[in-house]
């Protein structure tokens, strides 16, 4: 654990120095290292330095060394000046997870957590595409906080109160002003619906590269704090679990159908987060171990699939200049390449077989369907909507009569097949051994 700690610090003042593909070497490196050099379980191990690893903290760390290789990849093409300080928020985003996910104290955790914030917020205030970035960016760095300030003051209260605060105490809260403010900042970082405004927001004025972090990892930290604190509320969760399944189900619904009447790209994927983190509450609040598992599956393969989709509506607007569904068509008539690839991610997004996604999604209705059979109306409705809106959004930009905006259009470069590839690759070969992650 030390060594990983030492190499991911001394790594942050390296960054300034070299250059983008000696960043990613590096990155594969610690990849490797973590990956072969550490094992999980359902319990914790590897524990030294108020650090820890079991199977939720390691897979999404996976996750994040993962989707931050992609986001070194995706920012070549912003080659500038101040290249080194993105690739320096690209480290700081990569260390601050690490440590997030590795931490089993919850002061430590929440610290880190917040910490996470800043780079997303300095890399969709410099390098994001409209001038509204700057009041996007403030929306949404003021959302986050203002949401985890309640947390904050009861992660003292509690440290006061027991001593040491952390993963593995056992407590059985039964306040429910603390259970509803320990929750909300989680809730909020999802987001659930009703706190989801400042997503399509972020999504929109953030760069490719900020965007596939935002929607790769950054959601995901809520599902894992969700997963963390909810075994000391077992009891009101028992009670009040229906206004969070009631919640969250109607927003998947309504988001999906909200999604069929987007124009922007971009408002549409981060849409379909929003319905698809619906999903993941749901297992999470279930305390089942098939929700908990099938929340897992999801936060992964929505992590690999939303990246994959921001990555290729970035490289549209590199080519077009514009993200409106109206104005992008026939892409099939001059890059079949970037149509296949864009076929799969939107098979995958709507869970199509052999996608994780489709396990995921069949563990968490069998977790909703043991909890209310009634839950199977809104299941159906839900994914028959996100099929539609993908199937609408392929079609209006792969088919149809060619663009008149196409200037200068090229087939796709390998490094972007290569992009596509990388974000492919593991949400299929899971598939072939999903006894790795029980």
């Amino acid at each position: 654990m030390l060594g990983l700690i030492l190499f991911s610090f001394f790594l942050i003042p390296l960054s300034l120095f070299i250059n983008i593909y000696s960043l990613i070497y590096m990155f594969f490196f610690i990849f490797l290292y973590f990956f072969f050099g550490f094992n999980f379980s359902n319990f914790y191990s590897f524990i030294s330095l108020s650090f820890g690893l079991d199977k939720y903290s390691f897979c999404l760390i996976v996750l994040s060394i993962w989707i931050c290789i992609l986001m070194s990849y995706s920012s070549l093409n912003l080659q500038n000046l101040y290249f080194s300080y993105l690739s320096l928020l690209i480290v700081l985003i990569f260390f601050f997870l690490l440590y997030c996910f590795l931490s089993i104290s919850f002061f430590n955790f929440y610290f880190y957590f917040e910490c996470s914030i800043l780079p997303v917020f300095l890399i969709i205030y410099g390098w994001g595409y409209q001038p509204e970035r700057l009041y996007s960016s403030l929306y949404f760095i003021f959302y986050t906080l203002i949401s985890s300030l309640p947390l904050f003051l009861l992660i003292l209260y509690l440290e006061n109160l027991v001593g040491y605060f952390y993963f593995g105490i056992v407590l059985n809260i039964k306040n429910l002003y603390i259970f509803f403010f320990f929750i909300l900042s989680f809730l909020v970082k999802l987001p659930m619906f009703f706190f989801h405004l400042w997503l399509p927001s972020a999504h929109v004025e953030a760069p490719t590269m900020g965007s596939m972090i935002l929607a790769g990892v950054m959601l995901k930290l809520g599902g894992y704090g969700l997963i963390r604190v909810l075994i000391f509320f077992v009891d009101l969760v028992n009670k009040y679990s229906y206004i969070f399944f009631s919640v969250s189900l109607f927003g998947s619904l309504f988001i999906s159908l909200i999604c069929l009447l987007q124009n922007d790209l971009k408002v549409l994927v981060a849409y379909s987060s929003v319905s698809h983190m619906g999903l993941v509450i749901c297992g999470i609040f279930s305390l089942t171990s098939f929700g908990f598992c099938g929340s897992l599956f999801l936060m992964i393969s929505h992590g690999l699939v939303s990246s994959g989709l921001f990555y290729f509506v970035g490289c549209l607007y590199d080519r077009y200049s514009t993200r409106s569904i109206f104005l992008i068509s026939g892409i099939l008539s001059i890059s079949s390449s970037l149509t296949m690839f864009f076929f799969f991610l939107c098979l995958s997004n709507m869970s199509c077989p052999p996608s994780l996604n489709l396990i995921s999604e069949l563990f968490i209705s069998f977790s909703l369907l043991n909890w209310d059979l009634y839950c199977l109306f809104y299941l159906f409705f839900i994914m028959f909507f996100v099929a539609c809106f993908m199937i609408n959004m392929f079609s209006f930009v792969c088919h149809g009569k060619l663009s008149s905006l196409v200037m200068f259009m090229d087939s796709g470069y390998v490094r972007e097949f290569f992009i596509f590839f990388l974000h492919l690759f593991p949400l299929y070969l899971f598939v072939l051994n999903l006894s790795i992650l029980f």
